[in-house]
């Protein structure tokens, strides 16, 4: 195992892959909060996990915007993306971003705009507005779960990509996320 700090050109160090492992647990929780929620909507188990919904997704709002800067601060590192599968998997990333931010951002909004109060990781972030903002809560109503599903399609094409890389063309990259670095 690779205990770097920092990223380097055979894989990842510590930092980035516990961003993205922690992201990753709470991405799966958001998935399966959000399908719980509507599948089987006013159930205790849909009300425990969406219970967390807009607490995790602060939270990943939270480490997306820190995850991209670390992975700015270490851009130069980095593990090359020299062929033109890797620059794909790079906008494929850049897509996960943006959605990683929107996503909650919209949700943000809606929340903001509606008329009742917003908390999140047990603080008040803000109280609701006397009249609801109806631009707002529609902006939210209309995207926040188009994207969240959209995200979880990229995620799932990520993880089938991880599991090509390394079961069917046999390159170690899934290591440089696990152990730090794709050298056995």
């Amino acid at each position: 195992m690779d205990t770097r700090i920092l990223d380097h050109p055979h894989g990842y160090g510590l930092v980035s892959r516990g961003f993205h492992w922690l992201m990753a647990l709470l991405l799966l929780w958001q998935l399966i909060s959000a399908a719980l929620h509507f599948t089987l909507d006013d159930t205790a188990i849909a009300d425990f996990f969406f219970g967390f919904h807009f607490s995790n997704g602060v939270l990943l709002l939270s480490l997306t915007i820190l995850r991209g800067l670390w992975g700015l601060l270490n851009l130069t590192r980095r593990p090359p993306h020299r062929r033109a599968i890797e620059r794909l998997a790079t906008l494929g990333h850049v897509l996960m971003y943006a959605l990683l931010i929107a996503v909650p951002t919209v949700a943000l909004i809606r929340a903001y705009g509606g008329d009742r109060p917003f908390s999140a990781l047990g603080m008040e972030l803000f109280a609701g507005q006397a009249t609801e903002i109806e631009w707002m809560t529609d902006l939210g109503g209309q995207w926040h779960g188009l994207l969240g599903w959209l995200l979880f399609a990229l995620i799932a094409g990520h993880i089938a990509m991880a599991w090509v890389h390394t079961r069917l063309w046999k390159e170690p990259l899934l290591r440089r996320m696990t152990r730090g670095s794709d050298r056995a």
